[in-house]
């Protein structure tokens, strides 16, 4: 993905710490040593030199945007910069949830301010499956799914594990994502079995579900006893609400008049859906 677009002096400023973006808040100010250090810690050697001349601290990062956009690394740099473990100052604050509350609103606000830099070209950074994309103003971005070779009751069960650290942190918005991921590893996985063909996803969880029902004989009928059907509607409306979940309130997207705040026990109750959907799934494709 091109990200050349964020080569512009005023969203540099926002990503080297210059730009107050929440109050007096900005993302951690990087000082010329920090930006070479950073450069060669990204595989772009540079070194600096105490009282010789050196480049502008805009500049490293111009540099090292340039040289990463051309091995389509850019995501990285950004997960790095926005990554809570650099906002050392927040500490100050002392308790955990102020902290963790704090820096999602830094770097969501770092995003709107980036985007009214980019609102001329009628693009926009977002955050999809905790990766960054550079997108049309409200255009649909299809992400590609991670790729799992085979889809096991263990594997499944191993979500708790995957989520650990994150329920640790209070990340309650990344155990959202981590679960709808599942529902949709497991969804593709089966469609790709039956079909014997690569699926194509455009990134829609209910989508993907219609697919795989239809292939696995489950959706339902007329002609089947009523609580069957019911079961069955159950299950769609499940997959729906996570879905739905995901889309407004997950670290998908920014703040909006449609985001709630996820609590743990909600998060707990999604990541135990998505394992009870999967292994039902796997238990009905396998019979």
């Amino acid at each position: 993905m091109d990200f050349s677009i964020i080569k512009t002096r005023p969203i540099i400023d926002i990503l080297i710490g210059d730009t107050l973006v929440l109050g007096n808040y900005s993302l951690p100010r990087m000082s010329g040593p920090n930006l070479c250090e950073l450069c060669t810690q990204f595989g772009y050697s540079k070194s600096y030199t105490w009282g010789a001349s050196n480049l502008s601290r805009w500049m490293y990062m111009n540099e090292l945007l340039e040289f990463l956009n051309k091995q389509d690394r850019v995501q990285d740099l950004l997960s790095f910069l926005f990554d809570l473990s650099r906002f050392d100052y927040l500490k100050e604050l002392g308790d955990i949830d102020r902290i963790n509350e704090t820096h999602r609103n830094i770097v969501q606000s770092a995003i709107v301010a980036i985007n009214k830099e980019l609102l001329v070209a009628k693009k926009e950074l977002r955050i999809v499956n905790s990766q960054f994309v550079i997108c049309e103003i409200g255009g649909k971005v299809s992400i590609k799914t991670p790729k799992v070779n085979v889809v096991t009751q263990q594997y499944i069960r191993d979500l708790p594990d995957r989520i650990k650290e994150d329920l640790a942190n209070k990340d309650y918005d990344s155990v959202i994502t981590k679960s709808r991921t599942l529902l949709e590893e497991v969804l593709i996985y089966i469609i790709e079995q039956l079909t014997k063909e690569r699926y194509k996803s455009n990134g829609k969880l209910e989508k993907i579900y219609q697919d795989a029902t239809e292939l696995l004989n489950m959706r339902p009928q007329g002609d089947w006893d009523k609580r069957v059907n019911e079961l069955l509607s159950g299950l769609h409306k499940m997959v729906s609400s996570i879905a739905s979940m995901r889309n407004m309130n997950s670290d998908a997207h920014g703040v909006g008049s449609s985001r709630i705040e996820i609590k743990e026990r909600e998060a707990i109750l999604v990541a135990h859906s998505a394992m009870l959907l999967s292994e039902y799934w796997l238990s009905v494709f396998k019979s």
